[in-house]
């Protein structure tokens, strides 16, 4: 059997990558932070580009982790990882859109944290779409392992996952559906391949829906994840949410169902994640839907013991004390994400509105709002908003149109300093920036630019960043 250290190494040299420094080992026991996969205390930045090109094969797809520091990723350690790279199931084809959404967790309670990775058009003849967990360790992730459905087989598997104990074990389970199905598989998953059984929740109480976002976290105080999954209801011809409380056993159907603002199906840049903005111990589920309303929305339902309240909260450039004005094409709620960017304790939400126009010239150059946290909840009191012309930001903003900036967004703590870092990117002119957090929240000051060609993905115009949830 190989080494796979060893691989590891192969592989970062064939991409022309330099191999990395052993970190100190971690101890066995669940990663401090899921997005830790060398164990050297702190978070590294996982990004997915279902759109690149590898040995020829077009939105084959790849992976770029930059590696955290004290001074938060740096841009001269990174690793390029494809189904080409040789410890990885698979060969890179046409469309497989590897690293079409990540998601970061230590799936085996080794002490690193593990990336997971969805291939939607992953096709090996028999069944179409996998994800692969990458696991991580002391030279960083080291070693891959896949998973395909475990019963449909031209179904597009794994178009979006997420990843918890949803059975209360001990164990990471992982959600993944499909175009029309709703997969639990348990834990443990393992590096062989083995995992637990398998159930599909679909049909939910026999209503004909059709998935397209999952989302998982801390909803109901009782200590187990739960999970949303968003999508389309052909029955009612409407869109919604389907809350799965987590616990002994494991959900077998929803115990919430949430009308979402829309029909016809959610855009396809609609957008989710959980986070307990007031603090009350109650994860709230915050949804960005970019076509509702004038400019887009962001919904936010505030966690009960029972799961989200089923009326929502509505936020919009026209909501006092928010930045801007909502006009149609802004795409207000493309993409969210939680996390205190302040240091005041409680999680505020990045929001991207990718087509918002900045100044009278530069159309849909983008822009990212961030909406503060506190004792009361989300509010768009001190809302601040960022583009690419905000002082400090790296790069020209002086011909930017189309540039498409928040089109993906992420909050993170990468230098753990209590306030987290800002990452934002421009889709259509190929930069991912990241601004330094502050006592007053993100700053354009110190900013750092990433560039595919900075990230070893060639020289290209554009790249669509699929940042974690």
């Amino acid at each position: 059997m190989r080494k796979r250290t060893s691989l590891l190494t192969a592989a970062l040299l064939a991409s022309g990558l330099t191999p990395l420094a052993l970190a100190a080992p971690a101890s066995a026991a669940t990663a401090k932070y899921a997005d830790d996969f060398n164990g050297d205390g702190y978070r590294d930045l996982a990004l997915g580009d279902r759109s690149a090109t590898v040995a020829g094969k077009k939105e084959a797809g790849a992976v770029v982790v930059v590696w955290g520091t004290a001074h938060g990723p740096d841009p001269a350690r990174r690793s390029v990882i494809t189904q080409n790279t040789p410890y990885i199931a698979g060969t890179a084809e046409t469309n497989d859109f590897f690293g079409a959404k990540v998601t970061a967790a230590d799936m085996n309670k080794d002490g690193y944290g593990d990336l997971v990775v969805t291939a939607p058009g992953e096709d090996d003849g028999a069944y179409h779409g996998t994800f692969t967990i990458l696991w991580g360790s002391k030279s960083g992730l080291s070693e891959g392992t896949s998973f395909r459905s475990p019963s449909c087989k031209d179904c597009g598997f794994a178009k979006d996952v997420a990843v918890g104990d949803f059975t209360a074990d001990g164990k990471q389970d992982v959600v993944a559906i499909t175009d029309d199905y709703i997969y639990v598989l348990r834990g443990p998953f393992t590096k062989s391949g083995s995992r637990g059984t398998a159930t599909n929740l679909d049909p939910v109480d026999g209503e004909d829906i059709s998935p397209d976002l999952v989302v998982s976290g801390k909803v109901t105080k009782d200590g187990t994840a739960d999970f949303a999954v968003l999508g389309y209801d052909s029955d009612t011809w409407t869109n919604r949410a389907w809350f799965y409380r987590g616990g002994s056993g494991g959900p077998t159907k929803p115990t919430r169902k949430i009308g979402l603002m829309g029909t016809g199906g959610l855009a396809w840049n609609s957008s989710t994640t959980i986070a307990d903005f007031d603090k009350d111990g109650y994860g709230d589920l915050a949804v960005g839907l970019p076509t509702a309303g004038r400019g887009g929305t962001v919904r936010v339902y505030k966690g009960t013991s029972q799961g989200p309240s089923t009326t929502g909260t509505s936020f919009t450039q026209d909501t006092a004390g928010v930045p801007g004005t909502s006009e149609s094409g802004d795409s207000f709620g493309s993409d969210v994400s939680a996390a205190d960017t302040n240091g005041d304790g409680y999680p505020d939400l990045a929001v991207g509105v990718p087509g918002e126009v900045i100044g009278d010239h530069l159309f849909r150059a983008g822009a990212v709002t961030v909406l503060r946290g506190g004792k009361n909840g989300l509010t768009g009191t001190n809302a601040r908003q960022y583009d690419t012309g905000t002082p400090g930001v790296a790069g020209d903003p002086g011909d930017e149109n189309d540039a498409w900036f928040g089109a993906s967004v992420l909050l993170r703590d990468f230098d753990r300093d209590g306030r987290a870092e800002l990452v934002a990117a421009a889709w259509e002119i190929g930069r991912l920036h990241l601004l330094p957090g502050t006592a007053s929240g993100p700053t354009g000051t110190g900013s750092t630019l990433f560039t595919p060609q900075s990230l070893g993905l060639g020289s290209r115009s554009s790249f669509a960043a699929a940042l974690p949830d």
